[in-house]
């Protein structure tokens, strides 16, 4: 008995050697496919992938049965894939069975590994198919691997990865496999899908509301948009968008007093309790809904500048207000207000912010800066007014440059302030534009937004309409006098005005990055009817 099953086992052998098997692996041998999905985000068009530095090509004539522990010991073919472009690559490795191949797959062994990681060895018929084979007349497809690589930032230092690829016949093969013969090809495709715009924001960050905004900026994204700054902010654009908070803020009746998101910003900084700055921050920027009412930016008091008040945000009446007084303290008292700039009695102790609000936002570092020029309503874009607002320019140079005669205050002008509660910057009321025009009024100066064509204010939730003109926290580098401010006129333009005229205030602050949005699935959930939750408000 034991004779006869050393003969069975040596005829096996035997005839096994006569089986030709043709595996070429080689560069001419390799199919590379480029396609791109989803909505074309990406600004350089590139899709390019190559495979480099192939080694040890695997030559499988006249094999035999081989035992799994000796082929996964084989000399690998190597090969390395590099993606060249800028944005990330999702690819699969494949091995296509062409059409005169009648070795089934089920007798070929594979093991393909990214070097320096281990694998395991598995039957070629044990890989998922190919929905579609990219060879002409392939028989089979199979995909061996999914990968991705990170996009390439330095052209010297592409983003790549190293395989290894093993291929013999498996052990378990019997004469159903004599003198069959198996040719195929490793099929390269890579994709380029539309990145999801929470992936930046969520990495690392999936419990904060923030990362609640960017998912669902995957889902709707007519009403969220990137704003294709060097920060890449993202901001709830158009109309009516779906933007309203509720964030525990009460009225005397309990009801809740909403807010509306602007977005989520990035690289912020985040001012700490002991002082020590958090920087490279994603925050969820919100602003009132509705205003709390008419006041001066700043008022007359001061006598300096013609009695027009004084155009650094830092020293301004309605800054303390908001941050100190009676606003922030949930109180009464005295407020600026109107063209005299006469005090009138302001009660926020019904409208003032509570205790657990206040533990909620963060204290951050707002840029205050203007343009490096005496302001020209010709120039004033949302991309404009975005650099200036970040810029090492204060407002008041421009003003003692060109001569002009109220510019020597003695009040020193900055071009950031740390604090809690400030105003919408002109670009965020720029970038909240949307519909079909947003192109073409992103281009447009926003001084002429009053202009029915296109319709930009009509399109831009930020507008406040016949509710009144709303004052912006940005300065006018003006040539006359270091007082004026940037406003939303109540026709839609962005203007200038003396610091101590009486316009809408509407709160803008940060949330701190620790704060969560309930989670609902709602179809209309942050409408003004069934607004997002912030976790543990009721």
């Amino acid at each position: 008995m034991g004779g006869g099953l050393l003969n069975k086992k040596i005829v096996i052998i035997l005839l096994i050697l006569t089986i030709t098997i043709t595996i070429g692996v080689s560069y001419a041998f390799w199919q590379i496919t480029k396609t791109q999905t989803g909505d074309n985000v990406i600004t350089s068009g590139c899709v390019d992938l190559t495979i480099d530095n192939q080694k040890n090509n695997i030559q499988l004539n006249n094999a035999y049965p081989t035992e799994d522990s000796e082929g996964e010991d084989l000399d690998p073919f190597t090969f390395t894939v590099t993606n060249h472009c800028n944005v990330k690559m999702d690819y699969e490795i494949g091995l296509e069975m062409l059409s005169d191949t009648n070795l089934e797959s089920k007798y070929v062994k594979v093991l393909i590994n990214e070097k320096g990681i281990s694998g395991s060895s598995k039957l070629l018929n044990s890989y998922d198919n190919e929905d579609v084979t990219i060879i002409k007349d392939a028989k089979e497809g199979r995909i061996l691997l999914k990968d991705k690589l990170e996009p390439t930032t330095e052209e010297e230092n592409p983003s790549k990865k190293e395989y290894e690829l093993r291929l013999w016949l498996d052990n378990e093969a019997g004469n159903e496999t004599m003198n069959k013969t198996f040719k195929s090809k490793i099929v390269l495709s890579g994709v380029i899908t539309t990145p999801k715009l929470s992936d930046d924001i969520c990495n690392g960050n999936e419990e904060s509301g923030a990362c609640t905004i960017a998912r669902l900026a995957d889902e709707d994204i007519t009403n969220l948009a990137y704003d294709d700054t060097e920060e890449n902010n993202l901001r709830y654009i158009g109309n009516s968008p779906y933007n309203y908070i509720d964030i525990g803020d009460k009225d005397s009746a309990e009801k809740p007093i909403l807010w509306r998101i602007i977005g989520v910003m990035n690289n912020m900084t985040a001012i700490n309790d002991d002082g020590s700055e958090s920087t490279g921050q994603s925050l969820v920027k919100i602003i009132r809904a509705d205003s709390i009412g008419a006041y001066s930016w700043d008022s007359s008091a001061s006598g300096v500048n013609s009695g027009y008040g004084v155009n650094e945000w830092s020293e301004a009446d309605l800054m303390t207000t908001l941050n100190s007084g009676v606003y922030w303290n949930k109180g009464s008292g005295q407020c600026y207000s109107g063209s005299s700039n006469s005090q009138k009695a302001c009660d926020f102790s019904s409208t003032g912010l509570t205790s657990s609000v206040k533990d909620k936002l963060v204290k951050v570092r707002w840029n205050t800066g203007t343009a490096g020029e005496v302001y020209s309503s010709s120039k004033i874009t949302a991309s404009y007014m975005y650099q200036g607002e970040r810029s090492t320019h204060n407002g008041k140079e421009q003003c003692a440059s060109s001569g002009g005669s109220n510019c020597n205050d003695p009040v020193e002008r900055k071009t950031t302030w740390d604090g809690y509660i400030g105003l919408m910057y002109p670009s965020d009321y720029g970038y909240a534009v949307g519909g079909d025009e947003r192109v073409s009024c992103l281009a447009k100066t926003m001084y002429n937004w009053y202009e029915s064509t296109p319709d930009c204010k009509g399109n831009d939730w930020l507008y406040y309409g016949s509710s009144g003109s709303q004052w912006t926290i940005t300065p006018v580098p003006g040539s006359l006098g270091a007082y004026t401010v940037f406003y939303v006129d109540s026709d839609g333009g962005v203007h200038s005005s003396n610091a101590y005229y009486a316009y809408a205030v509407r709160p803008t602050v940060y949330l701190d990055s620790n704060v969560r949005i309930q989670e609902k699935t709602d179809s209309d959930y942050g409408s003004k009817n069934n607004p997002f939750v912030l976790e543990g408000v009721s």
